[in-house]
C-alpha cells in the first residue's frame, strides 16, 4: 500500500500510547462523575476502571485527579486534558461504528436508467463523483433506449428524453431540448465551415446520423425543417446504429453529426467537437426525469445532485 503523504500524527520521542480502555475509563468516570458509574456503563467494576485510570496516569506522567478525603475531583491537568481528549475520541469511536455499521450492513443500490447514448456520454463520466458523494450507496447504471422497457419502468431514478409519455407519469423536465450540427475542428477547417451551417453548406459535407426511426429524436430533415432550410440531400448521408459509435466517427473527421447540448457537453469542453448553428428547440422536448420514490432518504439527495448536475 503506497505512503499517504500527510503531517506526522505523533512525534519521534512520543513513546508508548496509553491504553485506549484507560482513556475510555477517564473519559467516562469524568462525564459520569465517579468510577463506579463508569464501572456500570461499561459492564465491569469499579477496581477495574480505578486500574486503568492509574495506568493512565503513569503513562502520562502526572495525577489527574485529586483525590482528598474520599471525593474524586479532576485537578488542572486532568481538566485541559480531558476537554483536549473527548472531541478525538469521539470521532475515533464514531469512525469505528460507522466502519462496522457499513460492514454489517449491505449498501443500497440506488438505479438509474437512461438512453445508451446519455449514459455512455454524460451519467458514466460522472459516475465516480457520485460514488464520492455518496460512499454510503452503491450506483447501477441502466442504458436503455426503450421507455416503455420493463428495466426503465422499474428505475429508482429514470431519465427520458422525449414530451411527456404519459399523464400518470410524474416527471420533471430538467434539460430543455437544444439540438445543433457538432463535428471536429479539423473537419471544420478542411470544409471552410462557419459559424452556422447554410443550404450551400449541406450540400457539401457528409452528414452522419442514426439509424432509427424514433419521432422522439430530430434527424436531419426535421432539424432542417426547424432551421427554416432546404431539405438536406440524403443520398450519401452515412447511418450508425447508436450514438456513441456516431459521436466517434463525428471526432475521426469523418461527418457532420447532430448533437444534443447536455449530452455532448464535455466533448465540447474538451475540444473535441465545435459547435456549429443554428441551434433548434421544441418546447416539449428535452430530458425529463421520473422517480419512483420521492421521498426516500436515500434516493431524494441523488435526485439533487444530478438536478445540480443539470445546472438546475
Amino acid at each position: 500500500m503506497p505512503a499517504r503523504r500527510a503531517s506526522t500524527l505523533l512525534p519521534p520521542d512520543m513513546g508508548a500510547l496509553p491504553s485506549l480502555r484507560g482513556l475510555i475509563a477517564f473519559e467516562a468516570t469524568v462525564r459520569l462523575g465517579s468510577m463506579t458509574a463508569a464501572a456500570s456503563e461499561m459492564h465491569t467494576t469499579q477496581p477495574t476502571i480505578s486500574q486503568r485510570i492509574r495506568a493512565l496516569e503513569e503513562n502520562v506522567g502526572c495525577p489527574l485527579f485529586d483525590r482528598r478525603g474520599g471525593r474524586l475531583s479532576l485537578n488542572a491537568r486532568g481538566e485541559a486534558f480531558y476537554e483536549e481528549l473527548v472531541p478525538g475520541l469521539a470521532r475515533l469511536c464514531g469512525a469505528v461504528v460507522d466502519l462496522r455499521r457499513r460492514t454489517r450492513e449491505p449498501s443500497p443500490v440506488v438505479s438509474i436508467a437512461a438512453g445508451a447514448g446519455f449514459t455512455h456520454m454524460w451519467l458514466r463520466p460522472r459516475l465516480k463523483r457520485l460514488e464520492q458523494t455518496f460512499p454510503d450507496r452503491s450506483f447501477r447504471l441502466l442504458p436503455i433506449d426503450r421507455d416503455e422497457a420493463p428495466e426503465m419502468q422499474k428505475a429508482d431514478i429514470a431519465l427520458r428524453f422525449g414530451p411527456p409519455q404519459r399523464d400518470d407519469l410524474a416527471d420533471t423536465l430538467v434539460v430543455p431540448e437544444n439540438a445543433f450540427p457538432v463535428c471536429s475542428p479539423e473537419y471544420a477547417r478542411e470544409h471552410n465551415l462557419g459559424a452556422e451551417l447554410d443550404a450551400e453548406a449541406l450540400k457539401r459535407i457528409t452528414l452522419l446520423h442514426l439509424d432509427m426511426r424514433d419521432p422522439r429524436w430530430l434527424d436531419w430533415a426535421s432539424w432542417c425543417k426547424l432551421a427554416h432550410l432546404p431539405p438536406p440531400p440524403l443520398e450519401k448521408a452515412f447511418p450508425y446504429n447508436n450514438f456513441p459509435l456516431l459521436l466517434n466517427a463525428v471526432i475521426s473527421h469523418q461527418g457532420v453529426a447532430l448533437g444534443w447540448s447536455h449530452v455532448i457537453q464535455d466533448m465540447l469542453a474538451s475540444g473535441q467537437l465545435v459547435a456549429l448553428g443554428p441551434h433548434v428547440t421544441r418546447k416539449s422536448h428535452g430530458y425529463r426525469l421520473s422517480v419512483r420514490n420521492p421521498s426516500s432518504a436515500i434516493i431524494a439527495p441523488v435526485v439533487d445532485w444530478l438536478v445540480r448536475e443539470f445546472g438546475g
